[in-house]
């Protein structure tokens, strides 16, 4: 449950509970009140009543005299008063007995609770030695109770409507007083993939102004960081590819003649041996020419390793044309296509043997290890970016291949001294996507 829901829940929790508690108070006091109302309104109807009886005996019509007693408490608040017969059956008011049996306008639980124990007053009529009846008064609560019901509904609509008011108010306040921790949450979140220019504004809560002061000094130190660290493997990057191209002229320019002028040597004693018949001769020298042909061979695939030659001969676009031809012709049975737009061959020297090492190591892996019969490549210079996609749709990557994936971990190095980004998009069985940018300004 989020920080918001469980202070949400606790004050409403607190508000039901006074709620509730304003309630029952109100429902006790209500009850003291009309106990001690009822009370007080019988005490009065009985003294009337009480000091009215005496004149029954000098009354020549007793009913008469009965009903004008009955009439005097009619209209005493929350009295019912009747004369009944000795069989309970009632002679005189009548309407007032029954209207006493009336509910109040209320629930019946609510009736249990509010409606206090009975309060009534009996008084045997009797002239000489003869009974007529029972006069009989009694407390009637209903309209006490139907106004208490009527005052919890209005605590109740009001106690409801407040209640969600403060809930309003309350989350109005969390969701602006949690904002930066929402935006703090997004720009760590911005830092993971890398965007050091994450920043957070120092606004909202004053407790949380420190942190966010900090997270803007640390964005700022990281960075600055990676800025230097990029420059610092950006310029690594361009000295190593300098030494390649150095080293790979001189074993193209020195070594290579020397093995070419040994081989025409041996050529010329191989052709001495035969003419004098010196078998011994001739066999060392077919040794010989097999060495020089292999060393031969391990300098072009030193060559190839430490600088790409047809790059500096062709230039990048034909150069991996002519890679992905090489490819078609070696691997028929895949669909190769690939597509190259923008001026690519004026990049920087440590840009374009970065592209090319990068598709040379993406096809290399589609056809070693994919299983693909389908591969795309894209090359295309914006106006600020590089972007290069090598698609297939061979058996995919699992997550430890594509973290612990020794030319992957390359590639990205490569692209990362660049100031670059490279993703891998992949599903196991699925395929597999690499998609990298570089800007074009860190070629200067």
């Amino acid at each position: 449950m989020s920080l918001k829901l469980r202070l949400l829940f606790i004050v409403s929790l607190i508000l039901i509970i006074n709620f509730f508690a304003a309630g029952y108070f109100m429902v006790q006091n209500a009850r003291q009140a009309i106990a001690a109302e009822m009370v007080s309104s019988t005490q009065l109807a009985r003294g009337l009543l009480i000091n009215a009886l005496p004149t029954l005996r000098f009354s020549n019509d007793l009913s008469e005299r009965l009903t004008l007693i009955v009439d005097s408490v009619r209209h005493t608040r929350h009295i019912r008063a009747w004369f009944e017969d000795m069989n309970g059956q009632p002679l005189i008011g009548q309407e007032e007995r029954m209207a006493f049996f009336n509910k109040p306008d209320a629930p019946d639980w609510f009736i249990r609770i509010m409606e206090p124990e009975a309060v009534a007053f009996r008084r045997l009529i009797t002239k000489g030695s003869q009974s007529f009846g029972y006069l009989v008064v009694e407390a009637d609560p209903s309209d006490e109770v139907t106004e208490v019901w009527r005052d919890m509904q209005v605590l109740m609509v009001l106690g409801g409507f407040f209640l969600i008011l403060i809930l309003i108010l309350v989350y109005m306040a969390l969701r602006q007083g949690l904002r930066p921790l929402g935006e703090l949450s997004d720009a760590l979140a911005r830092l993971e993939n890398s965007d050091f220019t994450a920043r957070v504004n120092s606004g909202g809560a004053k407790e949380l102004t420190p942190i966010q002061i900090r997270f803007n000094h640390m964005a700022s130190v990281l960075e600055n960081t990676m800025a230097e660290n990029h420059a610092l493997a950006g310029n690594m990057l361009t000295v190593q590819e300098s030494e390649r191209r150095d080293l790979a002229r001189e074993l193209h320019d020195e070594l290579a003649p020397c093995l070419f002028g040994i081989r025409v040597d041996l050529g010329e004693i191989e052709r001495i041996a035969i003419d004098n018949s010196l078998p011994d001769i001739e066999e060392k020298v077919s040794s010989v020419k097999l060495i020089t042909t292999h060393i031969q061979s391990l300098v072009r695939k030193m060559l190839s390793r430490l600088r790409p030659m047809t790059l500096d001969d062709l230039g990048l676009t034909d150069a991996l044309r002519d890679m992905l031809h090489n490819w078609r012709d070696r691997q028929p049975e895949i669909d190769w296509e690939w597509d190259f737009s923008g001026e690519l061959n004026t990049l920087s020297d440590t840009q374009q043997v970065t592209i090319y090492r990068v598709v040379q190591e993406c096809t290399t892996n589609c056809v070693r290890h994919a299983q693909a019969s389908h591969v795309r490549v894209e090359v295309r210079r914006e106006k600020e970016n590089i972007k290069v996609s090598v698609t297939d749709d061979g058996r995919g990557l699992d997550n430890d291949s594509v973290i612990k994936g020794f030319g992957l971990i390359g590639m990205r190095e490569r692209v990362s001294a660049l100031g670059g980004r490279i993703a891998f998009d992949t599903e196991e069985g699925l395929g597999l996507q690499v998609r990298v940018l570089i800007p074009v300004k860190s070629e200067d």
